[in-house]
């Protein structure tokens, strides 16, 4: 399951720089995309330019503290997974963590096999934000990044490309009709044939003809 970490970016906030290098290295025993920051206003910017996949945070850094950071993270992220490390046990400040969805609370010094499982309910919540589309070929949604997992490979889409295929994920046992589509990917504005038959024949040749199956006359499903 860990093995999952292994293209994962992970963002590293913390300003103890020898408990930072020794984290680091157990860090990229599991991966080598480590962003390391000292302070909340980095790791904001480090944030909003990298693709990150994890966050690991100490509690108390040089210009604040991190639930700031996290709450903004938390605003526009829900599901991304969040560690605090942190020689803090203060009360208020795990009551004020509860809402914010953090994966694990970790109090320093922590040792080898407790940082590994750390990593490893990382790893299985970063797969758990995979979607099976079509496993035989090897075709995934990752709904944390928002993008086709397609051989590993990640395939960017446009709004109305994520909208469709997010509605076939919510009517994965059933048939999703055109009027299905003109409402949520067109949002009931005019969509013609033609517009469709284009949109179809662009996010096909994006993503492939096995993302997807036409039912005749019907609408459209998951393989």
């Amino acid at each position: 399951m860990i093995k999952n970490l292994k293209n994962a970016n992970i963002l590293f906030l913390e300003d103890n720089m020898e408990f930072a290098q020794n984290t680091i290295k157990l860090i990229k025993l599991y991966s080598q995309n480590v962003f390391h920051v000292v302070s909340i206003k980095d790791a904001l910017e480090c944030y909003e330019k990298e693709n990150i996949d994890v966050i690991i945070s100490d509690l108390k850094v040089e210009d604040g503290i991190a639930l700031e950071f996290i709450e903004k993270v938390r605003a526009q992220n829900a599901d991304i997974p969040i560690v605090i490390l942190s020689a803090h046990t203060d009360e208020n400040f795990l009551l004020k963590a509860i809402p914010l969805n953090i994966a694990l609370y970790g109090v320093k010094p922590i040792d080898f096999d407790e940082f590994e499982n750390i990593l490893k309910k990382c790893a299985k919540m970063l797969n758990n934000n995979k979607i099976d589309i079509n496993a035989d070929a090897n075709i995934f949604y990752d709904k944390l990044k928002k993008v086709i997992l397609k051989d590993n490979e990640s395939i960017d889409l446009n709004k109305k490309e994520l909208d469709f295929i997010e509605l076939l994920i919510k009517n994965k046992n059933g048939i999703t009709t055109k009027d299905n589509v003109a409402e949520v990917v067109w949002e009931n504005s005019t969509m013609t044939d033609a517009a469709l038959k284009n949109f179809f024949l662009r996010l096909r040749k994006k993503v492939g003809n096995e993302c997807f199956v036409t039912v005749h006359n019907v609408g459209y499903k998951l393989p």
